[in-house]
């Protein structure tokens, strides 16, 4: 996977602007507010399809422009291809067009199309923040090589929606409709399933890349393990071993079923992939609880860079890497790990306040940004 050029068009404060993609590293420096990471985000909107730092596409637009787009061209193993996300005015309302090579896709056919990795400093917060940043990770990166899991994670968070407004109604007219209760149990039972069986076939390969990478910065081997966790009304339980996915959907038939009443009187769905958790340890001990900041963050480093290889081992090349002022976030030590793990293996685009802190040689390219303008430097 290799991206080779990026054009923006009215997106945040760039007017306009075509940038050469091709060097291995490509850097953008420059004070704080000058536009450094709405360039990343016109490369994750074009290749995702939309931004990583908003739901609002309103925001996206220029100052006193209505429409915006992003184009990018890569080079895969099937050859060189265009993605082209607009967002423009038509009879006075916005339309919106996702278009490969000038062919309308759909935000499915869209997504995975670039494999990314997105590294923020929020990321850094995986080990010790809510259990929803270590869902998103899990899920991000299985949707990436899986269409079938974007498909159940999208059709699991329909169904929840409308089981969950059922439970509401029932709770409003202060009564349980068991039957029709269990319809929806039985359609969510079978997602949840599915879920679930792909996240846990994935975090073994999850697991032994975050190790090598946790390992080549503390020096220590195989002291990193990972548990996925089940949240359910009544506490949480460790899943140890995988019965597959029918055993998994009569368990959820029968929790579900179980939980009628509490899930009623609370008016939403106390169990589902949707309140798991992964728990991350050193040497047996939480992390979350017990790790010194220094450990949650090589931690978090670790799980981040393991998405590279997990997705090299599905699609038998590594993604582009994006990260957004994440060294500055990193001591010394850190910083040349990350540095010396992904120079010369992954592509990669980074911003950064001070150039120096990317000391990075070889096929590498530097832009000072300056209120929406690039000058490139040595």
């Amino acid at each position: 996977m290799r991206l080779e050029n990026l054009r923006l068009l009215h997106f945040r404060n760039y007017e306009q602007v075509s940038i050469p993609l091709g060097h291995n590293i490509t850097i953008f420096y420059g004070d704080n507010a000058q536009g450094k990471t709405n360039l990343l985000e016109g490369i994750h909107t074009a290749a995702r399809g939309f931004s990583f730092r908003t739901r609002h596409e309103e925001e996206l637009p220029s100052f006193g422009a209505e429409e915006w787009a992003a184009e990018l061209q890569y080079r895969d193993r099937y050859g060189s291809s265009r993605l082209l996300v607009k967002r423009y005015p038509v009879r006075g309302r916005m339309k919106k067009e996702n278009l490969l090579n000038g062919n309308p896709v759909t935000p499915r056919e869209q997504y995975g199309l670039v494999n990314l990795v997105l590294f923020t400093p929020d990321d850094l917060q995986l080990v010790k923040g809510d259990p929803a940043l270590r869902r998103k990770f899990l899920d991000m990166e299985i949707a990436q090589v899986s269409p079938v899991y974007y498909d159940l994670l999208a059709q699991y968070n329909r169904v929840l929606q409308q089981r969950n407004r059922f439970l509401k109604q029932c709770r409003d007219r202060e009564k349980l409709e068991e039957a029709q209760l269990l319809v929806w149990d039985g359609a969510l039972a079978q997602l949840a399933a599915g879920i679930l069986d792909h996240r846990l076939q994935a975090l073994s390969g999850i697991l032994q890349a975050a190790r090598q990478v946790y390992d080549g910065i503390t020096g220590t081997q195989e002291a990193l393990t990972l548990s996925y966790v089940q949240k359910r009304g009544d506490g949480e339980e460790t899943v140890r071993e995988n019965p597959g996915p029918g055993a998994w959907e009569g368990f959820y038939r029968e929790q579900l079923r179980l939980r009628h009443r509490l899930d009623y009187l609370r008016g939403y769905t106390s169990l589902g992939p949707h309140r798991d958790d992964l728990e991350i340890f050193h040497e047996g001990r939480p992390l979350r609880a017990y790790g010194s900041q220094g450990q949650q963050r090589t931690a978090a480093l670790a799980l981040k860079l393991s998405e590279l290889e997990f997705i090299r081992s599905v699609r038998e090349e590594y993604p582009v890497l994006l990260l957004d002022d994440v060294l500055s976030e990193l001591d010394q030590h850190r910083r040349e790990k990350l540095l010396g793990f992904i120079n010369g293996t992954v592509q990669t685009f980074l911003t950064v306040n001070d150039r120096h802190l990317a000391p990075v040689d070889g096929d590498v390219a530097a832009y000072r940004v300056r209120e929406g303008r690039l000058e490139e430097t040595p």
